[in-house]
């Protein structure tokens, strides 16, 4: 077989494994909702849900003022930050919410920069009308 015709053959091949490998990382899935599950084991992500079983409801956080949410027994330190929840503020709360806010009892963090877009974005897109109205208060 000629040269060329091998080096385009593990060209296309590597090509195709590079393009397929996210999805088989992800089963075929959005990898974003995919990684919302590790958040989901403590949080309810639902329209009139209340809180999960280890923290608060995660519907229409984008624009809520931080420990704000009912039916949470939130710390001192994180009803007293005054933050609200921009794309800006939740990218700093997920890389590490203790450096956001020192005694905060959230000691989940995703370290992965891609992985945290992930995240957001798939809680943009399962909340539009929620972000949107975020969007538009916070202008």
């Amino acid at each position: 077989m000629p040269r060329l015709a091998i080096a385009l053959i593990a060209a296309a091949t590597a090509s195709f494994v590079h393009a397929t490998a996210p999805e088989a990382q992800y089963f075929g899935m959005d990898p974003g909702e995919v990684l919302f599950g590790e958040c989901r084991d403590c949080h309810n992500f639902a329209e009139g849900a209340g809180p999960g079983r280890k923290a608060p409801n995660l519907w229409g956080v984008y624009g809520r003022t931080a420990a704000t949410a009912p039916g949470w027994d939130y710390t001192p330190e994180l009803r007293a930050s005054g933050i609200v929840w921009t794309e800006t503020t939740m990218e700093k709360w997920l890389r590490n919410p203790g450096a956001l806010v020192p005694g905060t009892k959230m000691d989940f963090q995703v370290p992965n920069e891609e992985q945290r877009e992930l995240v957001l974005e798939y809680m943009r897109n399962a909340d539009p009308a929620g972000y949107m109205r975020a969007i538009q208060g916070l202008k």
